[in-house]
This record gives C-alpha cells, sequence and structure tokens, in this order.
C-alpha cells in the first residue's frame, strides 16, 4: 500500500508549468535527428548547385619548339600561349539551375513531412498520457474502496459473521487492484518518457490547449491531397521531369574559346580558337527514354496509391465513426451504473444488500468507466494511424 502511494506521487502534475502545443511542436523539430539531416542536406544543395553552376576555371596552354629552316637567318625557337575558357550551354545551365529548385522542394516537402509526423506522435503520446491519468484515477477509486471492503470484512470474520474464503475472496479483489493501480501508472509513464525525450526535457511535460475531440470526416479529401506519400511521388515525378530536360540540353554542354599569341624567328601572330563538340551518339536519346519509363512508372504508382489510400483511410474514418458512437453509448451507460451504484449503496447502508451484491454493483460502475477509457484508446490510436496516413494532425 505504502508502495502505490509513493508510486502515485510521481506523477502529480506540476501545475506551475504548461506549454502550448504549437511551442512544444517547435521544440521537437529543433531536437529531431530527422529535421537536422534534412536542413544539412538543404544546405548541401545549395553549396552544390553554387558548385555546379560556377563557371569553369581559365587554362592556359603554352608551347615551345625549336625551328631548324633551310635559312640559318629564319631558324630558332618559337614560343606561344593561349588563355582557353569554357561558356555553359545556357539553356542546359537554366535546366540544371531548375533540377536544383527541384531537389530543394522535394526536401522542403519531406521536412513538412517530419514535421507533421512529430506532430502526430507529441499529440498521441498526450492523449495517451492524459487516459491513462484518467484510468489511474479511477482505479485509484476502486482500489480505495476495495481496501475499505477488505477492512470491513476483516471486522466481520473477526467477528464471526464472515468466512475466510469470503475474506480471501476481498483479499484478493484488493491485491488485484493494486495491480492494476500499478500497471496504468506505468503506462502513464511511458507516455510521459516519450514525450520528455521526444523535446529533450527533464520537467513533467504538460500541454495545456490540447484535449481529447472527436474529429470531423468532412475535409477528407482536401487533407488526403496533402498526403506525404502522393507529396513525394509528386516531387519524383518533377524532379525526373528537370532531369529530361537537362539531358536533353547535354548535347552541347559548353563551347570552349581561346586567344593567345605566337612568337616565331620571322613574325608574331594573335591566334583564336573555338572548340564545339559533336555529339553524333545515341547516348542521350537512350538515356532520355530511360528516365522517361521511370516517369511513367511513377505516374501509374501515384494514382494506384492514390486509390488505394482513400479506400484506407475512408475505412479508417468509418471505424472512427462507430467507435465515436459507441463511445456516446457507453457514457450513457456509465450513468445508469452510477444511479444502480447510488440506489445499491442505500440498499446496503439500510441492511437490505448483502456485501458482495454491493461490491459487484460498485464494480460494475468503475469497470463501465474504464470500457469506455479502452475504447477511446482504440479511438486515439486509430485517429493516430489515419494521421500517419495523411501526413498531419486532424
Amino acid at each position: 500500500m505504502k508502495y502505490v502511494c509513493g508510486y502515485s506521487l510521481l506523477f502529480i502534475p506540476f501545475l506551475g508549468y504548461g506549454i502550448s502545443f504549437n511551442d512544444l511542436s517547435e521544440r521537437a523539430y529543433s531536437t529531431s535527428g530527422e529535421m537536422i539531416q534534412s536542413n544539412g542536406r538543404m544546405n548541401t544543395i545549395g553549396f552544390e548547385k553554387a558548385s555546379s553552376m560556377a563557371s569553369e576555371p581559365i587554362s592556359i596552354e603554352t608551347s615551345a619548339r625549336k625551328i631548324r629552316a633551310d635559312d640559318s637567318a629564319n631558324s630558332g625557337r618559337e614560343y606561344g600561349i593561349m588563355v582557353d575558357y569554357s561558356l555553359k550551354n545556357p539553356v542546359l545551365r537554366s535546366a540544371q539551375e531548375h533540377e536544383f529548385e527541384l531537389l530543394k522542394k522535394g526536401i522542403q516537402h519531406e521536412m513538412v513531412a517530419q514535421k507533421g509526423q512529430i506532430q502526430i506522435s507529441l499529440k498521441r503520446d498526450w492523449l495517451l498520457y492524459g487516459l491513462e491519468q484518467e484510468r489511474s484515477s479511477i482505479l485509484t477509486q476502486k482500489r480505495d474502496f476495495s481496501h475499505e471492503a477488505y477492512l470491513a470484512g476483516e471486522k466481520k470474520f473477526k467477528a464471526g459473521r464472515l468466512s475466510q474464503m469470503e475474506l480471501l475472496r476481498l483479499d484478493s479483489e484488493y491485491r488485484a487492484t493494486l495491480q492494476e493501480v500499478a500497471a496504468t501508472l506505468m503506462e502513464a509513464e511511458h507516455a510521459q518518457y516519450r514525450l520528455k525525450e521526444a523535446v529533450m526535457m527533464k520537467d513533467e511535460v504538460i500541454i495545456d490547449d490540447m484535449e481529447f475531440t472527436f474529429i470531423e470526416s468532412s475535409a477528407l479529401d482536401d487533407r488526403l491531397k496533402e498526403a506525404p506519400l502522393l507529396k513525394s511521388l509528386d516531387d519524383r515525378i518533377e524532379a525526373l521531369n528537370g532531369s529530361i530536360a537537362s539531358v536533353r540540353h547535354s548535347t552541347v554542354e559548353s563551347v570552349s574559346i581561346g586567344i593567345g599569341v605566337t612568337q616565331e624567328p620571322t613574325q608574331n601572330s594573335v591566334d583564336f580558337r573555338l572548340t564545339i563538340p559533336l555529339a553524333f551518339s545515341s547516348k542521350n536519346e537512350n538515356k532520355i527514354a530511360a528516365l522517361m519509363s521511370e516517369r511513367s512508372a511513377l505516374v501509374h504508382l501515384r494514382e494506384v496509391s492514390k486509390q488505394k489510400l482513400q479506400l484506407s483511410v475512408a475505412g479508417l474514418v468509418e471505424h472512427l465513426s462507430e467507435r465515436e458512437e459507441r463511445i456516446k453509448v457507453l457514457r450513457e451507460n456509465e450513468k445508469q451504473y452510477e444511479t444502480l451504484f447510488v440506489m445499491a449503496q442505500k440498499g446496503y447502508e439500510g441492511g437490505v444488500m448483502g456485501q458482495f451484491e454491493y461490491l459487484a454493483t460498485k464494480n460494475a460502475y468503475y469497470d463501465a468507466r474504464l470500457h469506455t477509457l479502452e475504447l477511446k484508446q482504440s479511438y486515439i490510436q486509430e485517429m493516430a494511424e489515419i494521421e500517419e496516413k495523411i501526413g498531419r494532425i486532424w
């Protein structure tokens, strides 16, 4: 008994501290390993783009040779120097810039999806934590009631009005409630630890602006359009379009221009050189064909994934509606069990109802409340499953 009471003190809410869900989410973003990596990748793409778009370095070519002419006056050494500069195809350059922008856009969508998953986890763990606290409160009442019943039974046993078997039954019920309270407190502790880990806090996490509510399914279609799975496929299709455009314009990647001078024994000259690569090959065509084939597969996959997602989420939402109705019915049943318990208590105090019948009525009231919480827990978990599919909290 002392152990359970001491354990319960660990879960007394720290009333002096509270945080909004948005503030907690921002803290979780800053400590998320996935978000840290995504931010790093975003910066990396910026540097890669700057490197790819930078001008090619100027090259200097020098030459020297000995000339032996028939006339010794024309013999001597020839010296030459040429500065060479490459100009990238402007159309290709524009296509490659667009390709980098698409990569950045994809990571931005990925970060939005990561933020959505973080919020979903925080919301689920907070609601489960609150539910376990509520369950703990009910079980604590049940435990205290069982303890009082055991103490009353012990007095009756000593007075010879209760058998040893009946006393053992009261003792067993009391011990069972001790285990139930301990198990519930442990589950609440696990949920709180997950919240603390997500935001790297030592204090108990208390969210002051979020409570359990039933979801409205009217905006389902709009929410499905932003699903991470579909967004990811859209980004991959756009990235392939960018790659196709880059490959299509990469036949002539750059033109090289050279300007230099040559000094000979008999004359000096200014030289000009223009180098244009000639790409008579089917290499690019085959690469474009491969990329277009991959794009066609992704377009088909997106359509199939969209239909599957609609069916899956619609089925889960339908289940949630059924659970909502059942929870409302169970809440009404709780009121009936409470009324029955009040009547039973009066009967027991008036001596017209036996102790075990009274205990059964009281336990039925507690069990009805716990059954509602079980269904509420299933609702929270299934709601989180829907939110994971659509990529955001409802």
